[in-house]
């Protein structure tokens, strides 16, 4: 867990400020692409402790498993 939040969930006016000055700020970045996941800490999607990915890459990789 993050010092600087301490846990405790975010508006989105909060989140839009964070990401405004601290890129990528609170979005989660796929390790592939490096394209924003569209998940959280919580619905992370990995293979093999790999991750976080997009569903994208997360489907592209499953392939060669």
């Amino acid at each position: 867990m993050s010092e600087w939040w301490n846990g405790k969930a975010l508006d989105q006016s909060t989140h839009e400020r964070i990401n405004a000055s601290h890129y990528p700020g609170t979005r989660q970045l796929c390790c592939e692409c490096e394209e924003p996941t569209g998940r959280c800490e919580e619905d992370s999607i990995y293979i093999n402790e790999i991750g976080p990915m997009c569903e994208e890459c997360y489907w592209k990789k499953a392939q060669y498993l």
